[in-house]
């Protein structure tokens, strides 16, 4: 049972109101984090800003990958839902979507889906990452792209917590 309960477009104050029609739009529904954050307009249209921006120029498959990691460590049912059907959506195979947790002995992944993987699962689990990690991403991110592979973790983790400290069910 959510410790809060997710509102319906027309219950929502009216400044959260326009970005839950967006969403529902986009995806064809409210998903229930989005309707659950709808209560604190600022933070929802936070939330779906940086959500927006992670979109911008990374490629995809790597912003999934790592989203999807994130998530899976961090045991967020609903986020690992969405994400795994994001990641394949952008080009993640079943052979990678099942050895995500053996990544780096896997030979579904490559160097560079390795190295995002690896920056990724390091920042969830240690809020840092080993500068050979960084080193081994600059080799094929741009520091914009870096940038935005930081804030694709940092956006796990932010919403597996908001999920996890809210008891946010799949719809």
């Amino acid at each position: 049972m959510p410790h809060v309960q997710p509102l319906k477009q027309s219950e929502a104050p009216a400044k959260s109101q326009p970005i839950l029609k967006a969403i529902e739009e986009q995806f064809g529904q409210s998903l229930n984090i989005f309707s659950t954050l709808a209560h604190q307009p600022d933070v929802l249209g936070g939330t779906t800003q940086i959500n927006d921006g992670i979109r911008e120029d990374l490629p995809a498959k790597f912003r999934e990958l790592a989203y999807f990691k994130s998530s899976q460590i961090n045991g967020c049912e609903y986020c690992s839902r969405y994400h795994r059907q994001a990641a394949k959506k952008a080009g993640a195979t079943d052979e990678q979507i099942e050895a995500i947790d053996r990544y780096a002995q896997s030979d579904a992944f490559d160097d560079q889906e390795k190295a995002v993987l690896s920056y990724a699962e390091q920042l969830t689990k240690t809020a840092a990452v080993e500068p050979n990690t960084v080193a081994k991403v600059k080799e094929f991110l741009s520091d914009k792209q870096l940038v935005t592979l930081a804030a694709t973790v940092a956006l796990a983790n932010f919403t597996n917590r908001i999920n996890h400290g809210l008891d946010i069910e799949l719809p």
